[in-house]
């Protein structure tokens, strides 16, 4: 498993490439539309290792399609020049009724499978790339619907799953959707994220992804208890930190994901020579 950490802000470059030089991240996700304008030479030369991308705002399920194709322009040469080891996207929704929202809006997955399928196919061939779609950290009932919706979409369309693990648990947490209903999910996909999550202070104290805080117990468990179906050759799991940004804490979660890792790459390889030896 590569462990890689989410670049947003050039204000943490001299961090990353701190985390780069001292080995605690094999990788480094881009959200790669706050740097559309540097050049993607450039790009490439800030950092002395693979990236990823990571898509925040192309609302490529709701956007009209113009904006969509200019977006689609502007990425593909860094997607050509760079190569990154995937690049990812949200499945969420952006607006309602053509009205612009607050917060990331979750999609109604019944009713919106086939206008998301159409969008999933037609963002591919316009990048030339396969997506990998992100899970939405679920509130209500959507938790339940989730995972048959993302089996699908790969299934329909080719398009891949950013599973998201934390994202999971909030669902969990938030409405009882039960995190072993993702597995056929996690085995079918190499690509991954987590990050901290915290409750609201006021009632009904929804669970939310805040990228804050160091990673919980339970995301640590469930990471440990599926660690079979997430490690597998060319896996990467990205770390989110966006608030609270201290080296120390960070470091903390980075060395968690790779004990937990390594210590499953170790079991593996025991259990293969027990099997060659038999």
């Amino acid at each position: 498993m590569r462990i890689g950490f989410n670049f947003t802000l050039t204000e943490t470059t001299e961090m990353v490439r701190r985390m780069i030089a001292e080995g605690h991240i094999d990788y480094c996700e881009l959200l790669i539309d706050n740097f559309l304008c540097v050049p993607p030479a450039e790009l490439a030369r800030a950092f002395d290792c693979p990236t990823g991308f990571h898509i925040m705002f192309s609302e490529f399920i709701d956007e009209d399609l113009d904006a969509l194709k200019d977006f689609a322009t502007r990425l593909r040469p860094f997607i050509r020049d760079m190569k990154p080891l995937y690049v990812s996207d949200h499945g969420t929704s952006f607006t309602h009724h053509g009205v612009n929202l607050f917060h990331l809006g979750e999609l109604d997955y019944a009713r919106d499978y086939d206008r998301v399928r159409v969008r999933v196919d037609l963002w591919q061939e316009m990048l030339g790339q396969r997506i990998f779609i992100e899970n939405y950290p679920s509130i209500m009932e959507g938790g339940w619907e989730a995972p048959r919706f993302f089996e699908r979409l790969m299934q329909d369309t080719g398009a891949g799953a950013l599973f998201d693990a934390s994202n999971s648990v909030c669902a969990n947490l938030n409405c009882g959707a039960p995190l072993e209903a993702w597995d056929k999910v996690i085995a079918s996909t190499n690509h991954f994220h987590v990050a901290g999550y915290s409750r609201a202070v006021n009632p009904p104290h929804i669970v939310h992804d805040s990228h804050a805080e160091e990673l919980a117990e339970d995301t640590l468990a469930f990471l440990r208890g599926r660690r079979h179906i997430f490690d597998k050759p060319d896996a990467t799991i990205t770390y989110e930190r966006d608030g609270n940004i201290e080296y120390d804490s960070i470091i903390a979660d980075l060395r968690r994901l790779r004990e937990i890792f390594t210590s499953g790459t170790e079991e593996r390889q025991d259990e293969r020579a027990i099997a060659c030896a038999n």
